[in-house]
């Protein structure tokens, strides 16, 4: 009976790393989509913990590879399948979101560049002609104010020259849509992981939530 529980549990490591990532998830898409609604500093972590989770998703998949994850609960197959499926598009989702918003911060011109210097030359004149103060000069984006984070180089060197600044903005507004429905999909995908959870829980009375560290331990 005792092996049986172990069998139904996932590994320590795999259970850290779920919580982790959900949380950093969780608050990622609070401080994204409702940005316009929430105190304004609740967003000064949002890149960071962008950056985390694509970092913890490549740990996860590498682990999920090497150990093999507990058997799915007695449940009808479609409800696998769909389970297997969700779980899928999630992974997808944490990988290609995150992705998406490191591509957004690197469309940017790279700092010292001649892109760089006429952007900001741009912008305050612009602040210059609306009566503003010049915007503050940009600095290196840095994952929880401690390591720099590089740019991708193949879309930060778009706007390296003057010439580029255009094509780079243009591919700035296409990569934010595309981040903002990656968003939305990721939320949709959390909400289907979370009520098929809770199904199983409550409704089938399968231990789902013990498998992932929460509630007492799966019965044989």
């Amino acid at each position: 009976m005792a092996d049986d529980t172990a069998q139904q549990r996932y590994t320590r490591v795999a259970v850290l790393l779920h919580w982790a990532i959900a949380a950093l998830i969780l608050y990622n898409l609070a401080s994204g989509l409702l940005r316009d609604a929430l105190p304004r500093g609740f967003f000064a972590f949002h890149v960071s913990s962008g950056i985390t989770i694509l970092i913890l998703t490549v740990v996860r998949v590498g682990w999920r590879l090497t150990h093999r994850p507990p058997p799915y609960l007695a449940v009808k197959k479609w409800q696998a399948n769909l389970a297997h499926g969700v779980h899928f598009l999630l992974y997808v989702a944490m990988v290609m979101v995150p992705f998406s918003g490191w591509a957004l911060i690197s469309a940017t011109p790279p700092l010292g560049s001649p892109g760089a210097a006429y952007a900001a030359e741009q912008q305050a004149e612009k602040a210059r002609a609306e009566g503003r103060p010049a915007p503050a000069p940009r600095t290196p984006r840095m994952l929880w104010g401690a390591v720099e984070i590089p740019l991708i180089g193949s879309v930060a060197k778009i706007g390296a020259t003057p010439e580029g600044l255009a094509e780079q903005r243009a591919l700035h507004e296409r990569i934010e849509t595309t981040h903002e429905i990656g968003a939305w999909l990721m939320l949709f995908l959390l909400l289907l992981h979370i009520a098929g959870a809770l199904k199983h829980q409550i409704v089938d009375r399968l231990p789902e939530l013990a498998r992932m560290g929460l509630s007492r331990r799966p019965e044989a």
